[in-house]
């Protein structure tokens, strides 16, 4: 899924004002939370994470089923904030919390944790 069909989807379900420039920052600094907490703590680390999101163009790292809904609420929780509407905010993130349990549940069903040493050796 690339960055710029989120971005394309919350500008025609909730416009703003916001620029296409910041929604990528926005869905960068999102990927970058679930690359450092959920994928490089399990062994297939698959994919180096990018320098930044130019374009729109970039692929993000959550896929579908999942990633259309995390990128999504996320996005609106973002722009919710932005513009100090602590309730919609709270119900968006609510959503997202929501989106990120699940996808977070079935990468760690699905993909072998780290080791962390030998252990005792007596």
């Amino acid at each position: 899924m690339r960055a710029m069909d989120i971005i394309e989807r919350l500008d025609l379900l909730e416009p703003n004002d916001y620029s296409p420039e910041q929604k990528l920052r926005w869905l960068w600094s999102l990927d970058g939370r679930i690359y450092r907490e959920v994928i490089q703590t399990h062994e297939d680390v698959w994919t180096p994470f990018p320098d930044e999101y130019e374009s729109g163009e970039e692929e993000l790292l959550v896929g579908d089923p999942y990633g259309e809904d995390l990128y999504y609420y996320y996005l609106q929780a973002m722009v919710a904030a932005e513009n100090g509407e602590t309730q919609r905010y709270n119900k968006r993130m609510t959503l997202f919390n929501s989106a990120w349990q699940g996808w977070v549940n079935w990468y760690n069903r699905s993909h072998r944790p780290r080791r962390r040493g030998e252990g005792f050796r007596f």
